[in-house]
């Protein structure tokens, strides 16, 4: 009986054994981490081949923005199909891309439209939707800049100091002291 016991542990173990050879696991890469390592016209082609795919839009609208080319983000946008332009992520590129052109009233309305979709969104789905706590956190710093430049009546264009100030009251932290009066 020790015997057979032995045998069929030895077995057992020689099968895991020629099992790993067999059996090669590969690694999967994110989709977001390998369009990160693409070259922007790599970006552009494989976008060209699949316009609905929202991984690469969010990476080359990223990427055109970090270039300067807020006119080709604004295109690049308008072209994506509807599904692509809902994503909160999408949406907060080219609300950045229209404020650096000048249009604050557009892009005030997008970040105002992407916050309300992604309210909507459930919380395990938010991130296929671009509307993680990052993006939604971004989308609203940038809204409440768009909203005191509207109040000032400046763009980024007309007043880039003011624009600028404007951004930074947004994010600015905000103090809360308890004082106790008597």
């Amino acid at each position: 009986m020790e015997l057979r016991t032995q045998l069929m542990v030895l077995g057992l173990v020689a099968v895991a054994w020629a099992g790993g050879r067999w059996v090669r696991v590969r690694p999967v890469l994110d989709a977001a981490r390998e369009a990160e390592r693409m070259s922007l016209g790599a970006l552009e082609a494989k976008l060209a081949q699949h316009p609905t795919d929202v991984v690469v839009t969010r990476v080359l609208l990223r990427r055109y923005l970090d270039h300067g080319m807020p006119r080709l983000v604004v295109d690049t946008a308008h072209r994506a199909p509807g599904r692509v332009q809902q994503d909160g992520a999408v949406s907060l590129c080219q609300a950045r891309a229209e404020e650096a052109l000048g249009n604050v009233e557009t892009a005030y309305g997008l970040t105002n439209a992407a916050l309300g979709r992604c309210a909507t969104v459930p919380e395990e789905l938010a991130d296929g939707a671009g509307c993680d706590v990052r993006t939604q956190t971004e989308l609203a710093f940038e809204n409440a800049a768009l909203e005191r430049m509207r109040e000032w009546h400046i763009s980024p264009v007309t007043d880039p100091r003011r624009a600028s100030l404007a951004h930074e009251l947004a994010s600015r932290p905000v103090r809360i002291s308890a004082r106790v009066t008597n």
